[in-house]
């Protein structure tokens, strides 16, 4: 992932070894991913569009949200409202 990131932004990045499952990504100091608040790695070209998105002005929290809805689809909770409004028996 950092030499992905490398190429596409022409910048460094660093790896700091960790233990205990730590994976998070800083952008110009802040903190744009954490595995640990989203218990889960980030989907492919998900932390390069919060950081286009974020360079253009984004607010963080709207480019994560953005860039993590693109990268799953669907959020769970939107599909699973989308199964029981199917299965709902007012629907058949």
């Amino acid at each position: 992932m950092a030499a992905e990131l490398e190429s596409q932004f022409s910048e460094e990045s660093e790896l700091i070894k960790s233990s205990g499952g730590v994976f998070e990504i800083e952008d110009r100091g802040e903190l744009i991913f954490s595995k640990s608040k989203l218990g889960r790695f980030p989907e492919d070209d998900e932390v390069a569009k919060i950081i286009h998105l974020t360079a253009s002005g984004t607010p963080l929290s709207e480019a994560q949200k953005a860039a993590a809805e693109s990268a799953h689809g669907v959020s769970f909770a939107d599909w699973l409202k989308g199964i029981l409004h199917l299965k709902s028996p007012k629907n058949t």
